[in-house]
């Protein structure tokens, strides 16, 4: 079956990443994009084997924020040096290489889901919620570069635009499905506080940039919000590596 040593497919998208990134490094533009897609190929097919897993088609083993992170950071890069090939793709490769780096030392089985996951409300939501974390990071790394001197622009912002709108459909499409599945729509869990903390974060941010005074600190926050984004994620993660899980 195809997911005959499909774990195969991360290294070697890692690797290819890594490359990339290397290339890029010695302005190398034209062979690091081939390397990056080349690596983004390779996430691809793992994370589709990634469904199969459990020996039947899963696709919430695809979406698992671990592995589909780095891809969405991927996707990002891919996007930009298509769009953009002046700009340097080697900013963005950075955070992809270092989430792909833990996706390869993580539990990397299927946590069996539950009947209450499996409904399209919650495809979307980790979905959206994977891509809502790229662009904050995304954000927060160009909010460094602005602080630091090395992007003169205020480019970061539209990044947290864009991932604000991103995770503000996670929050309704998983308010949807608790409902679907618990009844409610917000439980006082740890799981739905930090998602509330995460957003309303977010929106001050947003909202703090038209007061005159706090101009100057969005890019501040921006990295405050990346940090904060990565410390309640991360914190998720490490707690689900002791689930039971198939196909690893």
């Amino acid at each position: 079956m195809f997911t005959t040593g499909v774990h195969a497919w991360l290294y070697w998208a890692t690797g290819c990443y890594f490359t990339a990134f290397i290339l890029c490094c010695y302005h190398m533009q034209r062979t690091c994009r081939i390397a990056l897609v080349a690596g983004f190929i390779s996430h691809s097919l793992y994370l589709l084997g990634r469904g199969w897993l459990g020996d039947v088609f899963i696709p919430n083993a695809i979406f698992e924020g671990t592995f589909f992170l780095p891809w969405c950071l991927a996707l990002i890069s891919l996007v930009r040096s298509v769009n953009k090939p002046y700009k340097n793709p080697g900013e963005v490769l950075v955070l992809v290489i270092v989430f792909s780096i833990f996706s390869v030392f993580y539990a990397k089985g299927l946590i069996p889901p539950t009947p209450k996951k499996i409904t399209v409300w919650a495809l979307v939501f980790f979905i959206s919620e994977s891509m809502a974390h790229a662009m904050f990071y995304t954000g927060g790394l160009y909010a460094f570069f602005s602080m630091v001197g090395k992007n003169t622009t205020n480019g970061f912002h539209s990044w947290v635009v864009w991932g604000f709108i991103a995770y503000t459909i996670a929050q309704v499409t998983g308010a949807i499905w608790c409902f679907i599945g618990w009844g409610n729509t917000f439980s006082w869990s740890a799981r739905h506080l930090s998602s509330a903390v995460i957003w309303t974060f977010y929106a001050a941010c947003l909202h703090l940039k038209f007061i005159p005074g706090w101009r100057r600190k969005t890019a501040v926050l921006t990295i405050a919000g990346a940090a904060l984004v990565f410390f309640i994620s991360f914190s998720d993660y490490i707690h689900e590596m002791s689930f039971l899980r198939v196909g690893g």
